[in-house]
């Protein structure tokens, strides 16, 4: 791919730095990947070039020095394919939209948004693209001193409903038109906030019917067999095999996080489900029962199926 005048211009510019980064990255790593390092630059880097190029030329030197180094530190990860092509769209549908953020500061900018990208990408439950898609709408509000409460915000939108506590105290640090678009509403942000903390699975948009959360581990899913389930202090306690996990939910989603033996043993063992429809099989269908949250496992799936609950 041909490079643009302004990243031509730049690493030229730069070049001996650029080149002592890479001799000291192929020395640290004999397997340094010199053409996936060329591969990022005209991919992921030289967008962002003459996008920032375009609002803040001052800034396009500090912008590409970042960029340059933070890809010779992602390549000399080795990241997967899937996961590098993450990084390549996340710099170009979120980078270069708000690249006006990443003209102010772009070493944390570029790898708060990098970093996100690949954590949202690696939990079950969480849609990365969603994220994608909704912070780069918020580009015309976000600053750098934002940037990273907007973030946490959208994520737990995105499905990290385990960010739920710390994405509302981020929301509350935010300018009030920011966090009502973060969260996707008009109006007024105290009473959206206080509706959100009274009720998990209430949204802006009205409260939601439940979620389905699992799968197969052969598939991609959390789950090497079909899950058992209780009712602990802080939540649902699963245990598929020999993994044991809290599993968090809300109206935005549901994660998966480690727990241990003791925690599984000391919750209230999950009792015959009620006559409530779920979509799993309805023979010997236990439940698992919160103040709020209502959990549906069956010993022939992979699944379970969460809902709302009110005794």
């Amino acid at each position: 791919m041909t490079l643009s005048g302004v990243l031509v211009r730049e690493l030229a510019a730069a070049r001996p730095r650029f080149n002592a980064l890479v001799a000291t990255a192929r020395r640290a790593r004999s397997g340094f990947d010199t053409a996936a390092l060329a591969d990022a630059v005209s991919t992921r880097l030289d967008p962002l070039a003459v996008a920032v190029e375009a609002i803040a030329p001052d800034r396009t030197a500090l912008v590409v020095d970042a960029g340059f180094a933070l890809s010779v530190t992602l390549v000399d990860h080795a990241l997967s394919g899937e996961r590098r092509l993450l990084v390549d769209r996340v710099w170009r549908e979120v980078a270069v939209p708000l690249a006006a953020v990443v003209a102010e500061r772009p070493e944390p900018a570029l790898a708060m948004l990098t970093n996100a990208a690949l954590k949202l990408a690696a939990t079950s439950g969480a849609r990365v693209d969603e994220w994608m898609a909704l912070m780069a709408g918020l580009a015309p509000l976000v600053d750098a001193e934002t940037l990273a409460g907007a973030g946490q915000v959208v994520a737990w939108r995105a499905g990290m409903a385990h960010y739920r506590d710390g994405a509302l105290a981020a929301a509350d640090a935010l300018p009030e038109a920011l966090a009502l678009a973060a969260i996707g509403v008009e109006g007024s942000w105290a009473q959206v906030r206080a509706a959100l903390a009274a009720d998990r699975w209430w949204t802006p948009q009205g409260s939601v019917a439940g979620t389905r959360f699992g799968g197969f581990t052969g598939f991609g899913g959390p789950f090497a067999t079909p899950p058992e389930i209780r009712a602990g202090a802080e939540g649902v306690v699963v245990r598929s095999g020999t993994r044991i996990g809290l599993l968090v939910a809300d109206a935005w989603g549901a994660t998966l996080h480690p727990a241990g033996v003791a925690e599984f043993d000391a919750a209230r063992a999950a009792s015959r489900a009620p006559a409530v429809p779920t979509g799993l099989p309805a023979d010997d269908l236990r439940a698992a029962i919160t103040a709020d949250t209502i959990v549906f496992a069956s010993p022939r799936s992979h699944f379970v199926e969460i809902q709302p609950w009110r005794s």
